[in-house]
């Protein structure tokens, strides 16, 4: 009788357990897939005439409607190049590339994501330069993005 207690106490245990853990898993993993783009901006050879400010990464439901996790890196550099230049610089490595101006330190068409740095001073030109990750399902399979996509804050 004993025996069956301990079992049920542990299977008891693994049933309550592994949904929790699993999906901790699950935001470690899109925040980790999300650092990565971040990374991959920094690791890029600046161009010319260009310094790196700050970098941010976000891995949640950033733009449209319905359900599914979307992970941006993003940096914010000070450059004299025009936005085109630099477009053209990080496309030939990057698919999903955009680049804008920066005026304030918030990214205007995502909630809640802002970059660390002071911005606003006038003599100085300061664009961010966001890559969209586009290979997830390369990278690990319908099956594997299937379960990614249960992070709360793809939904």
């Amino acid at each position: 009788m004993k025996l069956v207690k301990r079992i049920l106490v542990i299977l008891l245990i693994v049933i309550v357990t592994l949904p929790i853990a699993s999906y901790i898993g699950i935001v470690i993993t899109n925040n980790v897939i999300a650092n990565n783009i971040e990374k991959d901006l920094i690791a890029y050879e600046l161009p010319p005439n260009t310094k790196l400010v700050d970098s941010v990464s976000v891995a949640a439901k950033l733009t449209g409607s319905g359900n599914g996790m979307q992970y941006m890196g993003a940096i914010l550099v000070e450059s004299i190049l025009s936005e085109e230049e630099l477009k053209e610089h990080y496309s030939s490595s990057f698919d999903y590339i955009e680049v804008s101006q920066q005026e304030t330190p918030k990214l205007d068409f995502i909630q809640s994501v802002y970059f660390n740095a002071d911005i606003e001073s006038e003599d100085k030109t300061y664009y961010s330069i966001i890559c969209w990750d586009d290979n997830r399902r390369e990278m690990f399979g319908d099956l594997l993005c299937e379960l990614l996509d249960f992070d709360i804050r793809g939904h």
